[in-house]
Parts: structure tokens; C-alpha cells; sequence
């Protein structure tokens, strides 16, 4: 029995070691190799973020923010500096509103934009938020303890298309597509559309949008939010997002008017918006749900920035 015991622990030290190795190897050897990616902008909108003190307008949510507002429009209306954190609905809300915590200060106003209230309170996807890291420093504070075992069992599969791209040496490349890095914008907005991408009204036939739902899980989540914001100086507000609206409908608008008020019961701060009122024609969209156009950019943006004028003289 104690050899058996002995066996064990040898055979346990040995996998640990060459896990050692092999992690020793991705960082030293393989390192980065989607540093253009689309999800790389995450830096980006993380050093703006922390870099700005003064009381500042904080954009949370997924990629219906990345491609559907002009920050630049909204900081001059309200005459506050806007980060747009808005990255992709793959990583799931808790980890958008993680991304927020590295610097709430007095004054900020949060904006959270969820296209969905009915998240685990997880990652949805952990390979993708482990590219999103790619070992940039900046990211990995983003991360919660509990988000680690999920992204330990990710790791094999991440490692795996990391490897393959440094050894035919096809990581690290630019890609001409809104989906790459140098898309987005100073402000963390996506501004390079390629006209290509462009679908037409045809495609949401088949890619329309679900109705949002509310679970209690991320209600009490955003609770705490609220709190953590409230003891910073802040004030989080949950706003509309773009939804698309035309022949292929799936839903009524009572339908949408029931799940805001569902939110509204769950929620403890101010829901700014009326999500009728971001209702709009397939036209306005890009190339899929969630995300607009350069014309559907500026018509939300107005939305958002009336919701926000609004709230603001009745608080």
C-alpha cells in the first residue's frame, strides 16, 4: 500500500511538473499570437479606462456597444470623457462588468448595455477570454477566482491553436475585417465597416433575435454592482440596446415591455430607457444582430444620449 502511495505522488509530481514546463514553454516560447485580434482591444479599452480619473462615462456590455455608439458624440453632449468597454457576448456579462471594476471613480457614471439578463454568472465562453488574455497583464485582473477551474480545463485547447499558429508562423496577423484590433477607435468604438460585410434584410430570416430574459443570479449580481459603485462615488444606470425590427419578427412589443418590467422589479438602480424605444428597421444593422451601421450607430447614439439628458434632470 505505501508503494502504491508512492507511485501515486511520483506519477502526480511528474504531471505537475511537465504541466510546469509546458506553461513555461506557451509564455516564454509561444507567447502572444493574436495580438491584432479583435478581442485584443481589450488593452486598449482597459488603458483608457484606468488612465482617465476625472468623472467619466463607463460603457458595459457586449458587442452591440462595440458597434453601435459614437463615444465621441456622447462625451461632447455631456461633456464627460466616455470609455466604451463593449466587446463581445461570448465572454458573458460578468466578465464585461468585471472589466469596469479596474477603475470606477467618484462621478462615473456605469452604463450597463446587456443585450440579456439570464446569465450563470460564468464565462460563457473560456477559451475565448483566454485568447482575449493572451497574456497581457492588463486583462488578467479581469479574471475572479471562481472563473479559474473553467479556465484551467480551456487551457489544453487554447494552448493547442496557439502552438499550431506559431509553428506555421500565421499568428499575429492583421486581418482587413471589422473584426481585427485596428478597427476600433481611440474611444473603444468599432469605425472600420468594411462595405462588404453589409447583410441585407434577408439574413435575419434566419438570425433573429431572442427576447432577453432576467435571472436572479445576474439581477443580484448587477445589485452588487450597484453597491460597489455606490461605495466608489459612482452611479450605475442600465440602459436600451438595438433591436432589430421588421417583417421577421419573432416577439411582440408587449412581449419586450414585460421583460422590462421584470428587470425593473429585479433591479435596485435606474433602468434609463424604454427598449421600444431601440426598435429599429433591419437597415440600420450591419451584418447580424446587435450590430449597427454607421447610420444605426448615430440614431442610437441620439437615443442613448436623449435617455441619459433625460435621467439626468430628474435625479
Amino acid at each position: 500500500m505505501k508503494r502504491f502511495f508512492i507511485k501515486i505522488l511520483d506519477f502526480t509530481l511528474l504531471i505537475t511538473l511537465l504541466m510546469g514546463i509546458i506553461a513555461i514553454f506557451d509564455y516564454k516560447i509561444i507567447g502572444s499570437q493574436y495580438q491584432f485580434s479583435y478581442n485584443a482591444s481589450l488593452a486598449d479599452k482597459i488603458e483608457r479606462l484606468k488612465a482617465i480619473n476625472e468623472p467619466k462615462i463607463i460603457l458595459v456590455g457586449n458587442s452591440n456597444l462595440a458597434f453601435g455608439v459614437d463615444s465621441q458624440r456622447i462625451e461632447e453632449s455631456l461633456g464627460m470623457p466616455v470609455v466604451n468597454l463593449g466587446l463581445h457576448g461570448g465572454l458573458g456579462n460578468a466578465f464585461h462588468e468585471e472589466v469596469a471594476k479596474q477603475n470606477i471613480n467618484r462621478g462615473d457614471i456605469v452604463i450597463v448595455c446587456h443585450s440579456d439578463y439570464s446569465d450563470s454568472d460564468t464565462i460563457s465562453d473560456t477559451e475565448l477570454a483566454l485568447l482575449t488574455y493572451d497574456y497581457k497583464d492588463s486583462v488578467f485582473p479581469v479574471f475572479r477566482t471562481k472563473d479559474y477551474k473553467d479556465l484551467l480545463k480551456a487551457y489544453p485547447a487554447y494552448l493547442r491553436k496557439s502552438y499550431l499558429l506559431w509553428l506555421l508562423q500565421k499568428g499575429n496577423k492583421k486581418e482587413d475585417s471589422c473584426y481585427s484590433r485596428d478597427a476600433f477607435n481611440m474611444y473603444g468604438d468599432v469605425i472600420y465597416k468594411p462595405e462588404e460585410e453589409q447583410v441585407d434584410a434577408e439574413y435575419f430570416e434566419n438570425n433573429a433575435s431572442s427576447l432577453p430574459k432576467v435571472s436572479e443570479i445576474c439581477a443580484n449580481r448587477l445589485n452588487e454592482l450597484n453597491l460597489y459603485c455606490q461605495e466608489k462615488g459612482a452611479t450605475l444606470v442600465v440602459a436600451g440596446y438595438p433591436i432589430e425590427r421588421g417583417i421577421y419578427n419573432k416577439y411582440s412589443i408587449e412581449e419586450y415591455v414585460e421583460f422590462q418590467n421584470e428587470l425593473e422589479e429585479y433591479l435596485e438602480c435606474p433602468i434609463i430607457s424604454n427598449y421600444t424605444d431601440y426598435f429599429y428597421p433591419y437597415e440600420y444593422f450591419y451584418n447580424g444582430p446587435l450590430h449597427l451601421n454607421e447610420t444605426g450607430r448615430q440614431v442610437r447614439t441620439e437615443q442613448l444620449i436623449d435617455d441619459l439628458e433625460k435621467w439626468l434632470k430628474e435625479k
